[in-house]
């Protein structure tokens, strides 16, 4: 149900660095999202205290929130460290923690929001019902759920909602994949996943036949919703965001900016309905465009309750996990070491090339000379056979551009010069929040001005050089005759008009606060909306002391640990609504024609079998180690 109206429509931006989240910024973040220091899910992108201290003093400025993720599960002798380091995050200004492990709802906190991570693996009402309930601020969605999906849930609770629209995505349920601990002792839900997912496997049925030989079976193909995010708003999702705490700041720039771009469009047709989460206008020295950073192949991952899309043919990249980037056309004939793209497209020297050959094998080459028209040669001896696909996975025009400051973010002020009876009036406010307004004035004997320039006092009056701020209206307001008005007394009350609407704004954005968090420790099961399911297996990584007390407080019937701690034998290692045999044509709800092969299938890769088992009623395919 929504709380306000206009809502607030938030695009959150990924950063792994401080440079990284200055970008996002400057690009159209309405908040980021960045690592803690330790016990992120991306244990590689950690951020110190000091960089997350100036950090949010700058997002701040333009009222970007600036949110946490302390989302692995944690062990009992990280518990007493874990709930210092949050109250030092919490010192630091940042405005939310995003949190997997429950055992941080049993901690004695700061009163900082927290948010659901998707680690929480929230697909049903009741599930986000429960974490309001408990006192999440903010529910992150789970990537499966579609546009129908997240409408249900947003009837019913009154948390604002986040959903993913761009990025990398885990094949299976976050928070629900053991595969990389079970393989390599590396946990996902410990932010070290080994991504087993990424590999490629032999498909073969119980008889040893083999269906697929040396396939990307389980790599998924990256998130991509800029046609449906009209849908997904109207849906009740408030929170749009970008997946990407391990990628690089071009990224950060280009798929922040396109997506800015997009919801700004979207907000600017429903202004009744929808309003910026954040201050502040952008300048861009680019044209964003996904296909040129990093990516796997786009899909919306818009599964049906029960199947996916009949015209998503697969949601998975078969021929290779790496980078695909932008489809520059088809291969058409090649003479001396020169090859031709079906496409003109301009080519640089140093780009990346992938190309997919007609059988299905991968291969890739750097253009060593581009020749124009489509035209190139490779950097070294090659053969690419005739028909083959060719994309462009590094634009070295592109990051050149993008390698220079390539955005600005200013606050856009109306200013008013006016006369008094001894002296001069300066006005300044921000035109988004008009409340916040201020004025110095100087003491000057007027005299009558010989000749009146009332553009050039306009003109001086804009002169905000390189602050946050952009005169986007300026007014000078004489009545009677107009005085002369010495220029350099000018400049310097545009000085001090500006440097105190700066601490105004300083002022007035201060890190969100919130009473659930407070209460959280003492909730118990008579508190919250009732729940059909009270066990608490595996699957519920329980890890440590508080978590098992926040499950044994709720009544939850046992409390088994995490298998992280204790591996069970026969586990369900991975859950994921893509199917083989959907993927395979033979899905029994859309298809509805029989597996020609005996089952059960096996996914094999270096001595590893892994058994998969269907549940056709829920869409649901799951991985058993054999």
């Amino acid at each position: 149900m929504p709380i306000e109206s206009p809502r607030p429509i938030e695009l959150l931006a990924p950063a792994k660095d401080l440079e990284t989240a200055r970008a996002a910024i400057q690009h159209g973040a309405d908040a980021v999202y960045i690592g803690a220091p330790k016990f992120g899910a991306r244990s590689a992108a950690g951020v110190p205290l000091e960089d997350l201290r100036c950090l949010t003093q700058e997002a701040h400025l333009y009222g970007v929130r600036i949110y946490v993720a302390l989302n692995t599960i944690l062990y009992d002798h990280e518990l007493s460290e874990v709930e210092s380091l949050i109250w030092d995050i919490w010192r630091a200004g940042a405005d939310a923690l995003i949190v997997q492990d429950m055992g941080v709802t049993k901690m004695n906190l700061p009163p900082i929001p927290l948010h659901a991570s998707t680690q929480c693996d929230t697909t049903e009402v009741e599930d986000a019902l429960h974490l309001e309930g408990l006192g999440f601020e903010q529910i992150v969605l789970a990537r499966e759920l579609n546009v129908e999906q997240v409408r249900r849930i947003y009837a019913a609770v009154s948390r604002p909602l986040e959903v993913f629209v761009h990025g990398a995505l885990c094949v299976s349920y976050s928070g629900r994949c053991y595969l990389s601990e079970e393989e390599t002792k590396r946990s996902a839900n410990r932010g070290a996943c080994s991504q087993q997912c990424r590999l490629s496997y032999d498909l073969v049925d119980s008889q040893g036949q083999v269906i697929r030989s040396q396939e990307h079976l389980l790599s998924p193909m990256d998130l991509n919703r800029a046609e449906i995010l009209e849908e997904l708003l109207a849906a009740g999702a408030s929170s749009l965001k970008i997946e990407g705490r391990l990628k690089g700041i071009s990224y950060v720039k280009n798929i922040t900016a396109h997506y800015r771009q997009r919801l700004d469009s979207i907000i600017a047709q429903h202004p009744e309905l929808y309003r910026r989460a954040s201050l502040g206008r952008h300048t861009y020295e680019f044209t964003p465009n996904p296909y040129k950073s990093f990516n796997r192949g786009f899909t919306q991952y818009q599964l049906h309750l029960a199947t996916p899309q009949r015209h998503n043919d697969t949601i998975i990249n078969p021929y290779s996990p790496k980078s695909q980037g932008e489809y520059l056309g088809t291969l058409t004939r090649s003479s001396k070491g020169v090859y031709q793209l079906s496409d003109t497209t301009h080519l640089s020297n140093g780009d990346g090339l992938l190309y997919i050959t007609p059988h299905g094998e991968v291969g890739g080459v750097n253009v060593n000379r581009a020749l124009g028209s489509g035209a190139f040669q490779p950097a070294r001896p090659i053969d690419i056979p005739r028909g083959s696909r060719v994309f462009r996975n590094q634009d070295q025009a592109f990051e050149r551009l993008l390698s220079s400051p390539s955005a600005s973010r200013r606050l856009p002020v109306g200013i008013r010069l006016s006369q008094l009876s001894w002296g001069l009036l300066l006005e300044m406010w921000l035109i988004d929040m008009p409340r916040l307004r201020v004025s110095r004035s100087t003491a000057l004997e007027l005299e009558p001005a010989k000749k009146f320039d009332q553009e050039r006092l306009r003109s001086e009056i804009s002169k905000l050089g390189d602050s946050i701020f952009v005169a986007e209206e300026s007014i000078v307001d004489f009545s009677g005759q107009a005085p002369f008005v010495p220029l350099s007394i000018l400049g310097e009350l545009r000085r001090m008009t500006t440097q105190a609407l700066l601490r105004a704004v300083t002022l007035h954005r201060r890190p969100d606060r919130s009473a659930r968090t407070l209460a959280m420790k003492h909730l118990d099961r008579s508190t919250l909306p009732p729940r059909p399911r009270l066990l608490a297996d595996y699957k519920a990584n329980i890890s440590n002391r508080l978590a098992r007390e926040h499950y044994q407080e709720l009544g939850y019937e046992q409390q088994q640990a995490a298998y992280e701690l204790t591996p069970v034998a026969g586990a369900e290692l991975m859950c994921t609504k893509h199917c083989i045999r959907h993927y395979l044509g033979y899905c029994t709800r859309e298809q509805g024609k029989p597996l020609p092969y005996s089952e059960p299938l096996y996914l094999c890769q270096r001595g590893q079998r892994l058994r998969l088992s269907f549940d056709c009623v829920k869409c649901q395919m799951f991985l058993y180690k054999d």
